[in-house]
């Protein structure tokens, strides 16, 4: 069973985990064999990914489903969602806790439901990673997505010091070739 499972990119934290592995939903759902893992990428190598549709952009809601700490995103938190919902649509919005800035979308090409690996990388204020204590100002990870399935790809904000104003830019890329990209202009809540 398919699930709409995306990573949500934790707290000014993105979607992330390490660059150079698979998300934890392609590691739970690793073939159980050599053989299941051939078709795996031979199904990856016959899929021709031509673009990605933009469904809705804006804040989203979700459920978090696991939580993991991740030196590839700036806050140093991964988190896996589900039921994602849209909550208002815009490229222009005001950081709140527990919300998060995105993309809801649907890779074309063919053939529908095959398997590929696409990169999702989040250019957004510089913050301090506070496991590494190194300044960051890009996230990147590695996802597997399905051609035809609907896809979503948010950075959530999970923690004060994740609520940096300024423009976030979320891209998806497949082979190095962009596919979508989005701006988002984040304000500061005013304080009451």
């Amino acid at each position: 069973m398919r699930q709409m499972l995306m990573t949500w990119f934790a707290a000014a934290a993105l979607f992330l985990g390490s660059p150079d592995t698979l998300d934890a939903r392609q590691r739970s759902n690793a073939p159980e064999n050599a053989q299941d893992a051939g078709t795996l990428r031979q199904a990856q190598r016959q899929a021709r990914v031509t673009g990605a549709k933009v469904l809705a952009v804006g804040v989203f809601s979700s459920t978090v489903v696991s939580r993991a700490r991740s030196e590839s995103v700036a806050d140093g938190i991964e988190d896996r969602a589900r039921d994602f919902r849209l909550l208002r649509r815009g490229n222009v919005v005001e950081a709140t806790l527990g919300t998060g800035i995105g993309l809801r979308y649907m890779l074309t090409g063919s053939p529908k439901g095959a398997p590929v690996v696409v990169d999702v990388v989040v250019r957004h204020p510089q913050m301090v990673n506070p496991d590494t204590q190194l300044p960051m100002n890009v996230s990147s990870a590695q996802y597997e997505r399905n051609i035809g399935a609907v896809e979503h790809s948010v950075w959530s904000f999970d923690t004060p010091g994740s609520l940096a104003p300024g423009e976030y830019v979320i891209e998806i890329l497949y082979r190095e070739r962009v596919l979508a990209r989005q701006a988002f202009k984040v304000l500061s809540k005013p304080e009451r």
